[in-house]
């Protein structure tokens, strides 16, 4: 029948059968389909706009339901998979979502669903767990400041999101959830921390801004300003920052900064003119208010200035404090790479790109500095120079004789404890055969023959004068 495209009378069917075949699974699966078709035609519906969110809850859930009821036996089967996806597509506008979900649990999944897939456009997409956890995740933070919020299902939303996190620590769709809850119980300083690796990644997107904004609203209201503005700034379309214009209003005439403030709530209402769209409560009391009825009379709106320099200011400030620091030295600049390499240690550093780090090509090898890293071995996210003058056993400045050979290139620094290397680049301005008193900073490093040694950066030759003279400089 259901192969037929007769899926009411075989749902009908299969519900008289079910008392009789309740363990039979291939009963139980012929069942599941023409459930799956039903739900699949609202779903198709609702994504469609054909079909309200008001009309999907009222006919998806009985169904949904249903399914419940009958398909604990069909965990790691594919038409429990589809319902699964089914659920998560309407996810945002079925208030039942986190009931079905909590019943479905996210340890069931067939090994094809765990995985990620590259789809027809050769775009990878993640796997249904990932989505359906995301899902989870999404819905558990958007109710939970709700007051007829079912408490049970929020804390089994906030066990999933913690543990989702332990799993996958960098995923930002995670950590931007957490966030908002974060939000949500009044922890700004929480909220900044997730939400920073957020920003990094998504630095030119309105709506990791905005939160930002929402999060500083009340300990920094002029930053909440400039994030609010940025993320206008950045929109692609008017429907992402529809609300954000109303709390940027808000914001601006608290500042007293109405003008600038009567142009962002005249945005927001010809936005919902143009749509159809009813004016909110909040956007009322502010075309409502003294100083937009002036500015109105006045014609003395104002556009805002560009926050991008100010925004990426306060990303900066937030990144530092979130990140750990690590003191190292410039150990060598590569320009053909365009990279300068910072050591750490005799057999350990990393590598800051130009292109992302400009200022750090304009250091000179020997200068201490600090390098950020959001987690123990990633990438670096930021540097500043150091105030330590020397790392013990790292970067440290000697005193000795160097003696370079009649044939050879380089040289070396006779000194105690240790005998310095001197590269043929230092080495050259000096003659050969000759003793000359110098002092030099020098690096301790382990070659590719894993010899650890000490290798001079500069080197100054002392003068019978007494002041150093540079041999760089000269």
């Amino acid at each position: 029948m259901r192969k037929q495209g007769r899926i009411a009378e075989a749902l009908e069917m299969a519900r008289a059968e079910y008392q009789k075949d309740t363990d039979d699974i291939w009963f139980l699966r012929a069942y599941a389909w023409p459930l799956y078709d039903h739900v699949k035609q609202l779903v198709d519906a609702y994504e469609a706009k054909r079909l309200s969110p008001t009309a999907l809850n009222e006919r998806m859930t009985p169904y949904m339901r249903e399914f419940a009821r009958m398909g604990n036996p069909l965990r790691g089967d594919s038409a429990f998979s589809q319902m699964i996806r089914l659920a998560g597509k309407a996810s945002k506008d079925w208030n039942d979502f986190l009931a079905f979900a909590k019943w479905a649990g996210i340890n069931d999944f067939a090994e094809e669903d765990k995985a990620n897939f590259v789809n027809e456009q050769g775009k990878n997409i993640d796997s249904l767990k990932t989505r359906f956890t995301r899902a989870i995740c999404r819905e558990t933070v958007t109710k939970a400041t709700t007051s007829q919020a079912d408490q049970v299902l929020i804390s089994w939303g906030q066990k999933i999101l913690e543990e989702a996190l332990q799993d996958a620590p960098n995923d930002q769709w995670l950590n931007y959830y957490q966030s908002k809850l974060h939000l949500a119980h009044g922890e700004s300083d929480l909220a900044i921390k997730h939400l920073a690796s957020v920003l990094r990644r998504q630095s030119r997107a309105a709506w990791t801004w905005a939160l930002l904004g929402e999060i500083l609203e009340n300990i920094r209201p002029d930053d909440a300003i400039t994030c609010f503005a940025y993320a206008t700034q950045l929109a692609r379309e008017e429907q992402e920052v529809a609300k954000v214009r109303i709390r940027l209003a808000q914001n601006l005439s608290l500042a007293s900064r109405f003008n600038e403030a009567a142009k962002q709530a005249s945005l927001a209402l010809q936005y919902r003119e143009q749509q159809g769209f009813k004016v909110p409560q909040e956007l009322q009391q502010l075309l409502a208010s003294d100083w937009y009825q002036q500015s109105i009379a006045n014609q003395s709106m104002a556009d805002l200035p560009k926050a991008e320099k100010a925004a990426h200011a306060l990303m900066q400030e937030m990144n530092r404090r979130n990140l750990t620091y690590t003191v190292g030295v410039i150990d060598h600049i590569n320009a053909e790479k365009g990279l300068t390499y910072v050591a750490t240690g005799a057999e350990t550093g990393c590598g800051l790109p130009h292109h992302k780090f400009p200022g750090i090509r304009e250091l000179a090898p020997g200068t201490l500095v600090e390098v950020g890293h959001a987690v123990p071995e990633g990438p670096p996210q930021d540097w500043r120079i150091s105030e330590a003058k020397e790392l013990a056993g790292l970067c440290q400045s000697f005193t000795g004789s160097l003696v370079r050979q009649e044939d050879k290139d380089f040289a070396f620094i006779r000194s105690t404890p240790n005998d310095i290397f001197v590269p043929p680049m230092l080495a050259k301005r000096f003659e050969p055969g000759q003793t000359h008193n110098v002092s030099c900073l020098a690096i301790r490093r382990t070659n590719k023959q894993g010899k650890t040694g000490w290798r001079a950066v500069n080197v100054d030759r002392e003068l019978s004068t007494g002041s150093p003279q540079s041999d760089i400089e000269q």
